[in-house]
């Protein structure tokens, strides 16, 4: 007969361990090494993981970590959902839906984040909590044969240098943050998050060298950087062999091209693998065969609003919007009902309201536009939209728009 399972609870750091075991089991992964264990305690919150108990055994648990994501007009705290895991043997008895709970219940009743967001293992479960899909990635394997590129001016200007990754740190990030607000969804970096790009564990490395690191500059500025991980293959009739990219950032196009160019003509190499870039990146629109290079489309951020009024009044809108909007949300009834959201490019308030609705959806779906990736217009044709005043549904279609991709800049 089952016993009885505790609530969700936070844990104390002696039962860390537990949790990591826990994610092994659930995942069916191999333990830890002892440096990777080292990592992942590093970036644990303590007060926000948790953990589901029979008796003394941890059967679930998950965690929060503490960010900050780039919006329309902005940025936003988020709550950075992780480790979600479940006991095998005790599937099916409601510990992740009480998790879930535990986590967004609490994120409303102490005012915490008005946002969360995570990546999915498999997407199907977060939706019934509320989780839509708001941004994705292109992974794009580039062969030396088909590298060309179209060189943009000023790409003669650039000079390339390897620099020891361990020292790369303090400039590189710099270089990181100066991008944040090109784009919706990156996240910024805090200090330990920074020292995890720069980790390089046997783990990671699948067989591929140490992670080197290549900076890109411009009149004796730093402008760019790639950090990046080579694995031969010393074949016949000529050795081959493949770059996996881990990250590729500049501040300009002409610089980003430079270490494109670079990162696919390695010596020894046949192939660049870059894992994740937004749908509209720049090598998108840079190699001149870019259907050589198989993009594949995969989906990256779910975002779940947690107070609708804050979070929607938290971002800026491409266009004059005014729209009343009813919305669904079973799992935090203290978002359903009516909302008046009205502003532009300058900002937004988001108000209850007894008006007349003009549109009809789900917290899900408010979820997958919030950063702009998703069309309403698009959710609308699929019917998951329903407009209850002519012309609303492109009037906020239009508004929600952002003039790039969103995408999640690591993480994923």
């Amino acid at each position: 007969m089952p016993t009885e399972l505790s609530a969700p609870r936070s844990l104390a750091e002696s039962e860390f361990d537990q949790f990591f075991s826990l994610d092994e089991l659930a995942f069916g992964s191999e333990p830890q090494s002892a440096a990777l264990r080292e990592i992942d305690k590093q970036l644990l919150e303590a007060d926000r993981t948790i953990g589901v108990f029979d008796g003394p055994q941890i059967v679930g648990g998950a965690s929060i970590f503490t960010f900050e994501m780039t919006v329309p007009g902005g940025r936003v705290p988020l709550a950075g959902v992780s480790w979600v895991s479940v006991m095998p043997t005790h599937r099916r008895r409601g510990i992740l839906r009480s998790m879930m709970r535990h986590q967004l219940h609490g994120l409303h009743e102490s005012g915490g984040e008005a946002v969360a967001g995570l990546t999915a293992t498999e997407p199907p479960i977060y939706g019934r909590f509320g989780y839509g899909l708001a941004s994705r990635s292109a992974q794009l394997t580039i062969p030396r044969s088909h590298s060309a590129l179209r060189k943009p001016q000023g790409i003669d200007a650039v000079t390339l240098r390897l620099i020891p990754t361990a020292q790369s740190l303090e400039l590189c990030e710099q270089i990181y943050a100066r991008q944040l607000l090109t784009r919706p969804g990156m996240l910024v970096r805090t200090a330990e998050w920074a020292k995890v790009c720069i980790a390089d564990p046997d783990e990671w490395r699948a067989g591929r060298s140490k992670m080197r690191t290549v900076l890109a500059e411009c009149d004796g500025q730093a402008v760019g950087y790639a950090r990046y991980r080579i694995k031969r293959q010393f074949g016949m009739p000529t050795p081959t062999g493949d770059v996996g990219v881990a990250e590729l950032y500049a501040d300009d196009a002409a610089s980003y091209a430079a270490l494109l160019e670079y990162l696919t003509s390695i010596d020894l190499t046949n192939t660049t693998s870059l894992p994740g870039i937004p749908l509209d990146g720049p090598p998108m629109h840079l190699l001149e065969n870019v259907r050589a290079a198989s993009p594949r489309v995969r989906d990256a951020m779910y975002v779940r609003l947690v107070d609708i009024d804050r979070a929607l009044a938290s971002r800026t809108y491409s266009a004059q919007i005014d729209v009343v909007i009813d919305v669904a949300d079973p799992f935090c009834p203290w978002n359903a009902g009516r909302w008046r959201l009205a502003g532009g490019e300058k900002g937004a308030t988001c108000e209850r309201t007894t008006a007349v609705p003009d549109l009809a959806l789900g917290v899900r779906e408010l979820g997958s536009v919030f950063l702009g990736g998703n069309s309403l217009a698009a959710l609308g044709a699929a019917g998951l939209v329903e407009e209850r005043r002519s012309g609303a549904l492109a009037e906020a279609s239009r508004a929600f728009a952002t003039d790039l991709e969103p995408w999640l800049s690591f993480g994923y």
